[in-house]
C-alpha cells in the first residue's frame, strides 16, 4: 500500500482516537512497530474558525511518518477548506472520518451519520480531495445498523471517486463497541472492490491479523488494543517477519515504559491535565502486575509527575531481577 511517498507491505496502523492519539503516543507506537499512524480527528468547521484545541491536533513531525490527519464533518466547503490547512501541516495522506459513532457526532450527520446518506459521503468525500494534493483515505463502518449494511456500496463507490485506502471498523454504528467486530465482511468487500483495505475492530494477536489478511485485508489498524499494550504493534511484526510469536515484555519493561510515557505526555498536554489524562493508560500497562489494584489505587490519586515516577520506582525495586 502506499501513503504519500511510502510504500509499506501489509502496513500495522495506529487508529485515530480521540484524547489518544496525540504526538507522544503516535511516537511510542511508532518506535513499537507501527508503519503509519493517524492524528486525533478535528473538526472541519473548528479548524476552518481556528479554534486553537482543534488546530493543535493538525501538527505533524517527520519522526511520525507516514502520518495522516483525519478530519470530520459534513459541511463540504469546511472540509475542503479544512483539507487545504491540514495540508499545509505536512501530512503524508488525509483521512476522512466516516466512522465516529458518538452520539452528538454520528446523529448530526457527520461521521459514521454520512453512512445513512451516500450522496452526501460523495460530497463530502469529492470535496476533501478538491481542497488538498494529497492522497485521501477514509475510514468507516459497516453502517448504521443490522438492518442498513451499506459497505459494499460504499466500498465501490470511494473507489470510484479515487480513494487511495478504505479502512472499515467491521461493526455497524449502532453496535459502537459492542459484540465482535464481523471479519467476515472483508472478504465480501474485496470481491467487489480492488480499493487497497485496512480492516479495523478487535485485532490484537498474531491469529487475528492472519485471519484478516486471509480474507483480503492488505494491513490492520488497531485503536482499543493499543492504548492497553502500544507494544502489539512490535508483536504482530514480529509475526509477520519470523512466524514465531514473541512474549510480551517483562513487567520491569513495562514499567519503565510507563514511566517514560507519562513524562511525554504531560510534556505535552501540561500538568495537571496530563496527569489526569494519562491514567487511562496504567490498567493496561500493568496489566498482571502484582497487587495491581493497590498500585493503581495509589497512581490515580497522585498529581504531581514526580510523586508518581516515584511510586514506580519504588514498585520496580521491589521486583524480581526477571521483572516477572
Amino acid at each position: 500500500m502506499k501513503f504519500g511517498e511510502f510504500d509499506i507491505s501489509t502496513p500495522l496502523c495506529l487508529a485515530p482516537m480521540e484524547d489518544v492519539s496525540d504526538p507522544p503516543f503516535r511516537r511510542l507506537c511508532r518506535e513499537m512497530g507501527a508503519d503509519v499512524v493517524y492524528t486525533e480527528f478535528a473538526h472541519c468547521e473548528a479548524v476552518v474558525r481556528e479554534v486553537p484545541s482543534q488546530c493543535r491536533k493538525l501538527a505533524v513531525s517527520g519522526d511520525e511518518r507516514p502520518v495522516g490527519i483525519q478530519l470530520y464533518g459534513s459541511t463540504e466547503g469546511a472540509m475542503a477548506d479544512a483539507a487545504g490547512r491540514a495540508e499545509a501541516e505536512g501530512p503524508d495522506f488525509i483521512d476522512v472520518n466516516c466512522g465516529c459513532w458518538v452520539k452528538k457526532i454520528a446523529n448530526r450527520g457527520d461521521g459514521a451519520g454520512l453512512l445513512r446518506d451516500l450522496p452526501k459521503m460523495a460530497r463530502v468525500v469529492e470535496a476533501v480531495m478538491r481542497g488538498t494534493r494529497l492522497p485521501v483515505t477514509v475510514k468507516t463502518r459497516l453502517g448504521w445498523d443490522h438492518d442498513s449494511i451499506v459497505i459494499l456500496d460504499v466500498a465501490r463507490m470511494l473507489e470510484d471517486l479515487g480513494v487511495r485506502a478504505l479502512t472499515v471498523h467491521c461493526r455497524t454504528r449502532c453496535q459502537g463497541y459492542t459484540g465482535r467486530a464481523d471479519w467476515s465482511w472483508i472478504a465480501r468487500i474485496r470481491e467487489v472492490s480492488a480499493i487497497p483495505l485496512i480492516a479495523n475492530g478487535d485485532i490484537t494477536t498474531p491469529a487475528d491479523l492472519r485471519t484478516c489478511l486471509d480474507l483480503g485485508a492488505d494491513g490492520v489498524m488497531i485503536g482499543r488494543g493499543a492504548i492497553h499494550s502500544p507494544w502489539v504493534f512490535r508483536t504482530l511484526r514480529h509475526w509477520l517477519q519470523t512466524g514465531e510469536p514473541l512474549p510480551e515484555p517483562p513487567l520491569r519493561q513495562r514499567v519503565a515504559l510507563t514511566a517514560r510515557h507519562l513524562v511525554e505526555h504531560v510534556a505535552y498536554h501540561g500538568a495537571p491535565r496530563g496527569v489526569f489524562s494519562f491514567r487511562k493508560h496504567y490498567a493496561g500497562y500493568l496489566k498482571g502486575a502484582p497487587h495491581i489494584a493497590q498500585l493503581r489505587r495509589e497512581l490515580v490519586q497522585l498529581t504531581e509527575v514526580g510523586e508518581i515516577l516515584a511510586r514506580l520506582d519504588a514498585y520496580a525495586a521491589e521486583l524480581p531481577d526477571d521483572g516477572e
